[in-house]
Formats: C-alpha cells, sequence, structure tokens
C-alpha cells in the first residue's frame, strides 16, 4: 500500500486540486495572515527562510495563479473554507477571484550557469536578471491561459510615467509580451546553453537590449466575459524559490535587484538559512538585525519583510500549539488520501495513538522496589521518614492517577532530594528536617517517567502531542516520523487487529527512525554536527538521570550567556558556521535572550530527532550551563 506520508515533495503533485486537498491552511495563518493584512507581502522584498522541509515550496505553489484559482473553484467543499478564509485574510484572494498573479521560478535549473561565463560581473548579474525577467512574464500569462484565460482577455497596465518604455517589453496586449518574452528568453538560453560561452561582441541583441519589465508593469487586467461580467485587477507576484542554490555574488546581486523600492511586482526570495553569512543567520535567527545601509537611502528593515519559519523567539509556546494543530490536520488530509484508512472512517492519528501506557513488568518492578531499599540504607532514610515522603507521592497521587511503578520512582526522586537538602551537620541526627521543604509535583512526575524509560524501559514518548513536539516544528520531518507509525497501524489493520497502536511500539519505533535519520545525515559539516549534537545530548542527559532530578524531566538544550554566545561569529568564525548549519538542518534550534537566574542565556536546543535517539525531555527550559569555548572545543575535536 502506498503510504502518502513518504512523499512531502508538493511539486510533484501535478494536478491543483490534489495539491489542495493535502495543504493545511495553518503555516500561512501562521506565518503569512498578519503580513498579508498589512500589506508588506506585496509592496517590498519579502524573503522566507527555513529549514529543508519547513514548507517554503508547499507556501509558494499555494500563492500560484492556477492553485488560487483552483481554490476558488471549489470553495464550496468544505475542506477548503478554512483556506479560503485564511487567504482572504492574507489578501491574496477575495471570495469571488484572486488578487495575486503569482508564478514560481525554482533557481535550480540554469541561472547560476551565468556565474561560470567569462564576464563582467555586472554583465553576467545583468544576463540573469533578463532571464528571471522573460520567465516571470512567460509564467504570469502562462498561469492565465492554464486557467482558461484567452490572450485577447489580458491587458498589461504599465506604471505611470512608463509609457515609452512599454514598447521594450512588446506592448500592452498579451500577444505581444509574450513573444518579446519568448524571443529574450531563447536569445538567453542560447548563451546559458551553450557549450562555450559566446564572446560578448556576438551576444544577440535580444540578450542585451532594454527589456526591463519589473520595472514597467504595474498590474494585469483581466477583461470581464459573460461567466465573470466585471474586469478583475491582478497584482503580479514573482516567487524565486531554492535561491541558496546560486553563486553568493549572485545572491547578492538579485538582493540589491529586487529591494528597490519603485518596483511595482510583488517579488519573494525562498531560501534556506546556510546561504546567510554565519553571523547574518544567528542574528538573523535571533531577530536582533540593525539598520543595516545595503543601499543609498535603503534601509533592510524597511525595504524587505523577512519571514522566518522557525520558533518565534516571543511565543514559543503558542508556536508549538499552532505547529500541532497543523500537524494534525496534515495527518488529516494524508489519511484521508489512503482508502484502507478512509473508508473505515479512521481519520484522526491522535485516536490511532494511544497514551495509555502499561506499568513495567512485576520483575521489573521488584528490581525498583530493591533500588528503593538499596537507596534508603545508602541516603541513611530511617521508616519514619521514609512514610513521609511516601504519603507526599500519595497527596500527589490524588490529584492525578498513578501507576504503581510512577509512584515509586517518585518515591526515589523524593529520597534523593531529601538527602541533598540535610545540612552537614544534620547527618548523624535521627530524622533531620530538610533546609527547604520537600513536594510533589508536575517536575517529579516528569523526573520519574524519564528515568523510568532509561532504567526500565518504559515508553516515554506516546501519543500525538509527543510526535508533533519531536518534529522541530518541521513539516517534512513530521511526516516522516508520523509515516512509521501509520505503516504499523496499516499492518494491524490488514491483519484485523485493532487500529490503535500501543505505546511501546510508539516509544520504539520513533527512536528507531530518529537513529536512521540521523545516520542518514548529508549535509554540509553534518559530521561535526553529529559528534557536537552527540556530545551535548549526553551531556543533557547525565543531569536528567541524576538521581535528585534537578532540572525535573531533565535538560535538552546548552546555554551560554548571551554577551559571550554573541561574540563567537567574530571570536570562533568556524564555530559560527557550524552552529549556522545544524540550525538549517534541525540538529538544534537557537533559542536567544533567555532569561533564568538573573542572567540572560542563548539556547542550543536540540532538534527532535536527537532528542528521541538519546532518550531526552520534549519540554522546554531545563539546560546546561556552559562556555562557547567548551563549544569549540567540542568543534574541534569533532573536526579531527
Amino acid at each position: 500500500m502506498e503510504n502518502p506520508f513518504l512523499k512531502r515533495a508538493t511539486e510533484f503533485l501535478r494536478d491543483e486540486e490534489a495539491f489542495l486537498a493535502i495543504v493545511s491552511p495553518e503555516p500561512v495563518k501562521l506565518f503569512l495572515t498578519r503580513p498579508g493584512k498589512r500589506g508588506v507581502l506585496y509592496d517590498r522584498l519579502v524573503f522566507i527562510r527555513g529549514t529543508p522541509g519547513s514548507g517554503k515550496t508547499t507556501l509558494a505553489r499555494l500563492f500560484e495563479y492556477p492553485t488560487l484559482a483552483a481554490l476558488l473553484r471549489n470553495r464550496s467543499i468544505d475542506a477548503h473554507r478554512f483556506l479560503v478564509k485564511t487567504l482572504v485574510e492574507a489578501n491574496a484572494i477575495t471570495r469571488e477571484s484572486p488578487l495575486i498573479l503569482g508564478c514560481r521560478l525554482t533557481m535550480e535549473s540554469d541561472y547560476r550557469n551565468f556565474w561560470e561565463f567569462p564576464y563582467p560581473d555586472d554583465l553576467k548579474l545583468a544576463l540573469m536578471h533578463t532571464l528571471i525577467q522573460s520567465r516571470a512574464v512567460l509564467g504570469w500569462i502562462g498561469n492565465l491561459e492554464a486557467s482558461g484565460i484567452a490572450p485577447d482577455r489580458i491587458k498589461i497596465v504599465p506604471r505611470q510615467n512608463s509609457e515609452i518604455a512599454v514598447e521594450t517589453i512588446g506592448g500592452v496586449s498579451a500577444e505581444g509580451v509574450l513573444n518579446r518574452a519568448r524571443a529574450v528568453e531563447l536569445a538567453m538560453y542560447k548563451i546559458v546553453g551553450a557549450l562555450i560561452a559566446p564572446e560578448i561582441s556576438r551576444l544577440e541583441s535580444d540578450a542585451t537590449a532594454a527589456y526591463h519589465p519589473f520595472d514597467i508593469i504595474d498590474h494585469f487586467i483581466i477583461e470581464g466575459d459573460d461567466e465573470q461580467p466585471t474586469n478583475t485587477q491582478l497584482r503580479p507576484l514573482v516567487i524565486l524559490d531554492d535561491a541558496h542554490v546560486l553563486h553568493p555574488a549572485q545572491f547578492d546581486g538579485v538582493q540589491r535587484w529586487l529591494m528597490r523600492r519603485e518596483l511595482a511586482v510583488s517579488r519573494w526570495i525562498l531560501t534556506r538559512l546556510d546561504v546567510m553569512h554565519a553571523s547574518e543567520a544567528l542574528a538573523r535567527i535571533a531577530e536582533d538585525r540593525e539598520e543595516t545601509v545595503e543601499l543609498p537611502g535603503i534601509t533592510i528593515k524597511r525595504e524587505t519583510t523577512e519571514i522566518m519559519l522557525q520558533s518565534s523567539v516571543e511565543d514559543r509556546r503558542g508556536q508549538r500549539s499552532a505547529f500541532r494543530k497543523m500537524a494534525k490536520d496534515m495527518a488529516h488530509r494524508y489519511l484521508r488520501k489512503m482508502p484502507l484508512f478512509a473508508d473505515r472512517d479512521l481519520l484522526n492519528l491522535s485516536d490511532l495513538l494511544r497514551t495509555d501506557t502499561e506499568p513495567i513488568s512485576q520483575s521489573k518492578r521488584q528490581e525498583l522496589e530493591a533500588g528503593i531499599k538499596t537507596a534508603q540504607q545508602k541516603l541513611f532514610i530511617n521508616d519514619a521518614r521514609l512514610r513521609t515522603l511516601t504519603e507526599i507521592v500519595d497527596g500527589y497521587g490524588s490529584t492525578r492517577p498513578l501507576q504503581p511503578d510512577i509512584r515509586l520512582a517518585m518515591l526515589k526522586v523524593l529520597m534523593s532530594r531529601y538527602s541533598k537538602r540535610i545540612p552537614q551537620h544534620s547527618l548523624f541526627e535521627e530524622d533531620p528536617e530538610p533546609a527547604r521543604p520537600l513536594s510533589a509535583d508536575s517536575t517529579v512526575y516528569d523526573a520519574a517517567r524519564i528515568h523510568l524509560l532509561h532504567d526500565h524501559d518504559r515508553p516515554y514518548y506516546v501519543g500525538i502531542d509527543d510526535l508533533c513536539d519531536a518534529s522541530s516544528e518541521n513539516a517534512e520531518q513530521f511526516l516522516h516520523l508520523a509515516a512509521g507509525l501509520v505503516d504499523d497501524v496499516a499492518a494491524r489493520l490488514i491483519r484485523s487487529r485493532s487500529p490503535s497502536l500501543d505505546a511501546v511500539t510508539q516509544n520504539k519505533r520513533l527512536r528507531e527512525m530518529a537513529e536512521q535519520a540521523i545516520d542518514r545525515w548529508n549535509f554540509p559539516q553534518y559530521q561535526v554536527v553529529r559528534h557536537l549534537v552527540t556530545n551535548l545530548a549526553e551531556r543533557c542527559l547525565t543531569t536528567t538521570l541524576a538521581p535528585n532530578a534537578p532540572l525535573g524531566a531533565g535538560a535538552n538544550a546548552f546555554g551560554v550567556v548571551q554577551s559571550e554566545f554573541d561574540k563567537i561569529p567574530g571570536k570562533y568564525p568556524d564555530l559560527a558556521r557550524i552552529l549556522q548549519f545544524a540550525i538549517a538542518y534541525n540538529a538544534f534550534t537557537l533559542v536567544p535572550r533567555y532569561e533564568c537566574k538573573g542572567q540572560e542565556w542563548c539556547l542550543l536546543e536540540l532538534g527532535g530527532l536527537v532528542i528521541l535517539k538519546h532518550g531526552l525531555t520534549l519540554k522546554r527550559g531545563g539546560f546546561i550551563e556552559g562556555t562557547a569555548e567548551e563549544i569549540y572545543s567540542l568543534v574541534r575535536d569533532g573536526t579531527q
């Protein structure tokens, strides 16, 4: 049986209806609705940056004209209503028609080839800009024709005071503009496709003549017909996808070109974090950019919109909740495409992942009880104090049911905490009181669960929320992890067994898939990144498994004082580049300006796959303290 969870690449879904069937509106609502309402999605250069699999291309395809038109054709379908509402809020459509004429150009094709030509840099950039503009024009008009709009209904409206320059793009009729764009693209293709770059003097006039449609076109008009009697005005949008494949000088040149404020064409650049300079990338993630002047009188913040498909520094709890909602919606849409599930109306992945966990076996429980007795003797805890600690645990148990193994593990944690809180001079008293009162709370409960995972192999990662949280808020990683669980559920259905997946199977499968995924890492500097995260994870695990559980559920991050972290790009440039790749490929999440213990920290929070592999908590906030020098030492060891 084909598992659609394993086929995330939405660019391979040629049919718009099939694409819309699996698209969740949540990313649009989360990342684009607010800037869409303010208008800053369309009146300036927009950078959309994220890790691989974060949904950049899916967002781009959603804003292409044929997709918007298909959505409005099917707006009465219940599954599409919320998506329509969200795109209306983002000012991409009205209830009746699109507002945006979008086309997506992937930079992975032949644009980088220009940089290999033996031409001056200015000419190489100009040729690439010309090819981008010609293909954008072809894309805009082609998307309209693909949606059933005849060329004679398409009119180009030029910007004010550009009437004379209109002839250089073929006039204002779709036919003339289309023919001119085709001639320019052909001339450009002859250059880029040549085995030997032609001499500058032999370049065709169509390739070198004035051709600047982005400077001239203001908007498109679709004239009404019998079906749609009123005219429709569309704002052209060009989306440069996978711009990170360009040469750095090309990328910088494209940025400078598209940043100009006089352009009426909407323009987005989609890219990964690893295309940026390390210092810039770390600063962008931390959302701490200064008003750096890129062109005379133009500043980055004022002339661009930056959308990071990463955890928000300000509202990490809200963003995690939003991702859970999005992931559940995605799972619902994918399950609906699987007849084995759809025919049985099993469309809610949450219902298929059991959260109840069986207690450990009787033999393991006896082992745990023996450990309690050993700890009592080692820590000099008398029976009366042990009864008091037991009563504290039972008091917490009155607020929520406690299984016997959880109860014993909580008691063991409290025994260790009691020992830590006895003043040294009271060691030989009959029953000394702790320096601070002891209590059983959710942190002790969480510590007990993760201790049982490592000491007695009790399942820890169970349920849809753990699956979502382990995905590092990355759609592709969620689908990869969910695919294995869905396969297991499908196997149960085929064998006519209950579809609900037990906790043991979930925990085991997730940890196995995480380890396999880390073993398959193949991004720049992945060996060093793997060495770094493994060492930091082991240090986090040591703290997590401390008998007194000082951090409750434990640590999953490494904290460096913010002022020290800010100096890394200048002091350790190699380390900054390694961290950039680690963040760009979900090995870490950067949490800057985290306030704790009266200081401001920058946390390197381990990615979900690393957390699963090493058996760490998915709860946020627990971290071990360290220095940039310690991280640099680990990186240096990993490169030797």
